[in-house]
């Protein structure tokens, strides 16, 4: 049967040519699964590395990995926060600037604190979330409070200078408290009678104060105001534009929140501390629930203090604010700044955020001021001797 079979030269240069097709389309595919292959395990690797490599710079955890550890977290919406990126030089993860959200950065701080991210990161995370940029003055209204003696003539003061002791008294307040809880511990972790200011939309709060109160701390509510510059300030805040019965209700919400706080202090509120009617209708509603206000004065048109003397209740205002720089030697010579005050006026009032080197100048400094004839006390007493007439 075979015998009879008879291929022409022709057939036999196209069998052959069919053949050589057939093998070169297999070689082709065994080649490009070779090279798929092959370039998928040197992406794995690379990820891996890469990984490995942004964990030995800069102790950090990839975009994927922190997912994969924290479920509840919806990863989508904090991608836009935190890159997956570093940088080649430095090796630290990169922080997306397009921050429009703070509430979500304020979650993922507050409900992950315990997530490894590089102290620098940290901060830059929260700065964020701080205040507007805070003024750098100095307010000293010592000359003013005294009588200067002219001859042959007697001058009879308008009201008794405040007497604070033997000893000068310093007023140590720490705004936006409650967001990060590592931040928030290690500043309740100062035992002495520091005033602690607490964000009103953080998380698990009960818990930080009473972390705060066992240090001997008092508890103060950081109220988010209206800013002059389009921040987006917080979850809760009053404004300009909302009506007076607004501002009181929103007010009272934010207040139920706490128990047993001797005042309030303002977030931010450049603008509505500005605001002479707004501002009166919060000194009201604090009269009502027998609470005093700290003007952080952030703007020096602020009308707070005027407010308050028409309302009737207790008030102060800050002279120092302490870490506009999260450098330790800049806040100790802030510091120093704040014990010339008190020894030239009696006392001082100085205002600080739970930052990392904040942490640790107050942990330096605060057991050198028995020694300098100085005392920390809370701001309610600082008050009670400012505003003797009010009850």
């Amino acid at each position: 049967m075979f015998d009879e079979i008879q291929i022409t030269k022709a057939q036999l240069r196209f069998l052959m040519l069919k053949g050589l097709h057939l093998l070169a389309a297999i070689f082709i595919i065994i080649m490009l699964c070779l090279y798929f292959n092959i370039k998928s395990q040197i992406n794995k690797e690379t990820t891996e590395n890469d990984n490995e490599i942004i964990s030995q710079r800069t102790g950090e955890t990839s975009y994927e990995a922190f997912c994969a550890n924290n479920r509840d977290v919806a990863c989508g919406s904090i991608k836009r926060f935190i890159t997956d990126s570093y940088n080649e030089e430095y090796g630290k993860v990169i922080l997306n600037e397009n921050i429009e959200k703070k509430e979500v950065i304020s979650n993922l701080i507050a409900d992950n604190s315990d997530i490894n991210i590089h102290p620098e990161d940290m901060n830059k995370l929260l700065e964020h979330l701080y205040e507007e940029k805070l003024p750098d003055d100095i307010i000293d209204v010592g000359d003013k409070e005294k009588v200067e003696k002219s001859k042959g003539i007697h001058i009879i003061p308008a009201r008794k200078p405040p007497y604070f002791g033997s000893k000068k008294a310093v007023v140590i307040v720490i705004d936006d408290m409650g967001i990060s809880l590592k931040r928030t511990a290690e500043i309740s972790s100062l035992k002495a009678p520091i005033t602690a200011s607490f964000l009103t939309y953080g998380r698990k709060l009960d818990e930080q104060i009473n972390n705060s109160l066992k240090s001997g701390h008092e508890i103060i509510v950081h109220v988010p105001m209206e800013a002059q510059t389009a921040v987006d300030v917080a979850p809760d805040v009053l404004t300009t534009k909302m009506s007076l019965s607004e501002i009181k209700a929103n007010l009272l919400a934010m207040l139920k929140k706490f128990k047993e706080i001797k005042g309030i202090n303002n977030h931010m509120g450049s603008k509505l501390t500005e605001d002479y009617k707004r501002m009166k209708t919060v000194m009201e509603t604090l009269k009502e629930k027998g609470l005093y206000f700290l003007d952080s004065k952030t703007s020096p048109k602020s009308r707070a203090e005027k407010a308050a003397q028409d309302t009737g209740i207790a008030y102060a205002h800050r002279h120092v604010f302490l870490d506009n720089k999260n450098e330790k030697e800049y806040i100790l010579d802030q510091l120093g700044k704040v014990e010339r005050l008190a020894n030239k006026n009696g006392y001082a009032i100085a205002i600080g955020h739970p930052k990392t080197q904040t942490y640790a100048a107050l942990k330096e400094w605060l057991p050198t001021v028995d020694k300098k004839g100085i005392k920390i006390i809370p701001l309610s007493t600082a008050i009670k001797i400012l505003n003797p007439n009010v009850k």
